[in-house]
């Protein structure tokens, strides 16, 4: 025990490390602020462009009004009637966009949330109404049901949606719609949120690979207790081998101490947007619903035939609470396998920075191009895994949360199993 608080004194004490350690905090903080500032400008871009709609719906209305009274003059009365719906029409236009306009300012969300529910609500009651369309390609119908659901949640717990590039419905992006071109730019235009809330900061900065780059930060400035006192200048271990204590005892206290420090490390810039956000808008509401994919059954044909069915293919959603506590519990088992995977490597290579990037570049390839189930890379994405994105893509629903907590523990007791054996068995770590 004394050998573990010696190794946590010494990287409490490396001014560096809280060099960096403040550099990420301050980093995350300023991300927080400029993603607020750009929520807060679209949300004051949508104002204006129902300010607009306003103003020119009133303006096609009087010059509707115009051309109705020549008519009239004209003695032209079908041409009078014709421009007198025009009126009407601009003019209830005009009031609509002019009320919408008002619900935005003062953020009135359930009546906002209301109208999308009633513009939705057709698409999927009326067959004749089976395609929305973005310019010319539709909305999958599992987009739109899932919107649907989305937005009666946030209506029966009044609570406050993301912010969105458009005045009129907030559609749900799923994995079911296939765009291109210039409307694929429009659809990611559109559907891009912004969370102006803590929580709904945090959930965002999750689905952007944050945890696994916070936990590589945290691994690259905390688990090099080994390498960095076994090359020539810093011969720490020459020190330790004088003593009467085995290498076992060494190991252990080296390996913990480094491993507490990364835990402490990744839960304070996971709660650094939560408390930053308590200063400006809030923390927002943690019955806020996520959306989890049930999947699609695998073709009995073979895999070439596998297909997703947006009408009949299922989905639920989970409230944010439970998905932060699935992150939660996943924050330490990752923390425990890229530490452990970064141990070792430190143990053969004593350049962190070269480690690091070994490190760093094996999890993204892992990640990216070898979706299997027990290819531990695979869980590092937890976002995907929680919402079943990864396992309804590769139609294979063995790739799920709890597979991925026990393969990521099994694999790190390994890795941190061969570390001890190398560091006990090979003497040229002390020589």
């Amino acid at each position: 025990m004394n050998t573990f608080r010696f190794e946590c004194k010494k990287l409490r004490k490396k001014k560096t490390t809280w060099l960096a350690f403040f550099i990420t905090l301050i980093g995350i903080i300023g991300f927080y602020l400029f993603h607020l500032s750009v929520a807060e400008k679209i949300h004051q871009k949508n104002i204006a462009w129902l300010d607009y709609l306003s103003q020119m719906f009133a303006s096609n209305a009087e010059t509707a009004a115009l051309d109705k009274k020549k008519a009239e003059e004209a003695g032209d009365t079908e041409k009078a009637e014709e421009f007198h719906n025009m009126m009407v029409s601009f003019q209830k236009s005009s009031e609509n966009a002019k009320q919408d306009k008002e619900y935005f300012a003062n953020e009135e969300w359930t009546y906002l949330i209301e109208e999308d529910i009633r513009s939705l609500e057709p698409l999927i009651e009326d067959s004749a109404f089976s395609a929305h369309y973005i310019e010319d390609q539709p909305i999958s119908m599992f987009t739109v049901r899932a919107t649907l659901e989305e937005k009666q949640r946030l209506q029966k717990y009044d609570i406050v949606p993301f912010i969105q590039n458009t005045t009129y419905t907030n559609y749900l992006p799923t994995i079911y719609d296939d765009f291109s071109g210039s409307t694929l730019e429009e659809w990611e235009k559109i559907t891009e949120r912004y969370g102006r809330f803590g929580f709904y900061f945090l959930y965002q900065l999750i689905q952007s690979y944050f945890l696994p780059i916070i936990v590589l930060i945290g691994v690259f400035l905390f688990g090099n207790g080994i390498s960095s006192e076994s090359g020539k200048k810093k011969k720490g271990l020459h020190f330790y081998a004088t003593l009467p204590f085995s290498k076992g005892r060494l190991f252990f206290a080296k390996y913990a101490s480094g491993l507490l420090y990364t835990l402490g490390f990744t839960f304070m810039m996971l709660l650094t947007p939560i408390v930053t956000s308590l200063f400006f808008k809030g923390v927002g509401s943690l019955k806020y619903p996520v959306l989890v994919y049930d999947g699609s059954e695998p073709s009995p044909y073979g895999s070439h035939y596998n297909a997703l069915d947006p009408k009949n293919d299922t989905f639920h959603f989970i409230e944010l609470q439970d998905y932060f506590l699935k992150v939660l519990f996943f924050s330490i088992i990752l923390v425990i396998f890229l530490y452990s995977c970064y141990f070792l490597l430190s143990l053969f290579i004593k350049n962190p920075g070269i480690n690091i990037i070994l490190l760093g570049s094996m999890t993204f390839v892992g990640m990216k191009f070898f979706p299997k189930v027990y290819n531990p890379f695979t869980y590092v994405d937890i976002h995907k895994i929680i919402t079943r994105e990864i396992a309804t893509i590769q139609f294979n629903p063995a790739i799920e949360y709890q597979t991925g907590m026990i393969l990521l523990f099994v694999v790190s007791l390994i890795i941190t199993f061969i570390s001890y054996r190398f560091f006990a068995h090979r003497n040229r770590l002390f020589q």
